[in-house]
């Protein structure tokens, strides 16, 4: 039996509102409770039960959610604030992703030599994908309790650059297990990165230049949000980085209209909470339970190397920029969650023939460890910001 998407958004949207009640009443990060709800009509719950199938119809809604989020993100990072903290954030972007590869290629490899020969591509594949984050939990938290400060910055900064970061070290770990030449990698990753901020940077020029002309305000979030879809379908056409292009529409609007800049960036506050549910509850409700308990004792592997990797990377590289101490303690709390860069990169992995004898394991463990992610995530962050004294509520 087939229920009807709208069903089934209705569901979600209720379940994730019921639960933040629940949340809000015992102080706990609304993202959490968004995951929790999800999880309740995931296939191996209640979705199964009531023949719930989510696959079809919520991948446009995820895109355009992240598309959201990253332009927020976008919008949060200055050049006055880049000017004050660049050296910080790139020292502690490179910090926590390199030690989150370093920590789970190690690990992976000296506990699963099971698998014929493949022991190091899978070790490779998945150190790789622990450098991302998931800036969609990141910024919820953020905004929920209102942070500002130079860990806040600090860490809008750097989930933004690692997610980057990490499509350019996915582009040469394919080098090294596919046999493809380093220049074809360069250029396909090249183009990716470096066209996504280039488109993002034309059309936030062009969203800045109608905002000055816009002087009817409820004229301004289908303005944006056109440029947001638009800048999606564009960036998957021209095969580049959607969430790259999502955030330099942001960074670039803010930056040109800066008299006028939160004009642009109000009318998406009013959806922002929307968006959240809409991408947690669905992140939810994609976990596969029989998936985790295939792969089990690979996924704890994978989420405790992955977060000691990246806690001592952010300190070595906190020291060495001289960064202030709130930042040096606590910002490895707030690179904890992560999703979508992750699944989008490891679901690439099943249309490489190179690769095909650990891509399904891989996917596995990165959809297993998402949801514990996007549950305990934002109370790592929720943690950080307030030991910083960065919240305001």
């Amino acid at each position: 039996m087939s229920h009807s998407p709208l069903l089934m958004l209705g569901l979600l949207l209720v379940s994730g509102l019921l639960m933040s009640l629940l949340a809000s009443r015992i102080n706990m990060p609304r993202i959490a409770a968004y995951a929790i709800a999800g999880l309740i009509w995931s296939e191996d719950l209640l979705g199964g039960v009531l023949a719930l199938d989510m696959t079809e119809w919520s991948q446009p809604l995820t895109a355009i959610s992240l598309a959201i989020i990253a332009y927020i993100i976008g919008g949060s990072i200055t050049f006055e604030q880049l000017r004050r903290l660049g050296k910080v954030i790139t020292f502690c972007t490179l910090g926590e992703s390199l030690g989150g590869v370093f920590a789970v290629i190690l690990a992976v490899y000296f506990y699963q030599p099971v698998i014929d020969g493949s022991v190091w591509v899978l070790a490779a594949v998945l150190g790789v994908l622990a450098t991302t984050t998931a800036p969609a939990a990141t910024v919820a938290v953020i905004h929920q309790y209102r942070a500002k400060g130079p860990l806040t910055t600090s860490l809008l900064g750097v989930v933004a650059l690692d997610d980057v970061f990490g499509v350019i070290l996915f582009s040469l770990m394919l080098v090294l297990v596919t046999g493809t030449s380093f220049n074809d990698a360069a250029i396909s990753s090249g183009i990716e990165i470096f066209g996504g901020v280039g488109l993002g940077v034309v059309i936030g020029w062009l969203l800045a230049f109608l905002g000055h002309k816009v002087r009817n305000q409820s004229f301004l979030l289908p303005m944006v949000l056109a440029a947001l879809l638009l800048s999606q379908g564009v960036a998957e056409w021209w095969h580049v980085s959607p969430l790259l292009t999502a955030m330099a529409i942001g960074f670039s609007a803010r930056s040109v209209y800066i008299s006028g800049g939160e004009r642009l960036f109000a009318p998406v506050e009013y959806l922002e909470e929307l968006v959240f549910i809409l991408f947690f509850t669905l992140a939810g409700a994609h976990f596969k339970l029989s998936l985790f308990l295939q792969a089990i004792d690979l996924v704890v592997i994978y989420i405790f190397a992955r977060v000691i990797g990246k806690m001592i990377g952010i300190r070595i590289a906190a020291r060495l920029s001289r960064a202030p101490v709130v930042v040096a303690n606590y910002l490895g709390f707030g690179v904890i969650p992560q999703a979508g860069i992750a699944i989008g990169l490891a679901l690439s992995l099943l249309h490489r023939p190179e690769v095909q004898d650990i891509a399904l394991l891989a996917l596995n463990v990165i959809l297993a460890s998402t949801l514990i992610y996007e549950v305990l995530g934002p109370f790592a962050t929720r943690y950080a910001i307030f030991k910083a004294g960065e919240a305001k509520l």
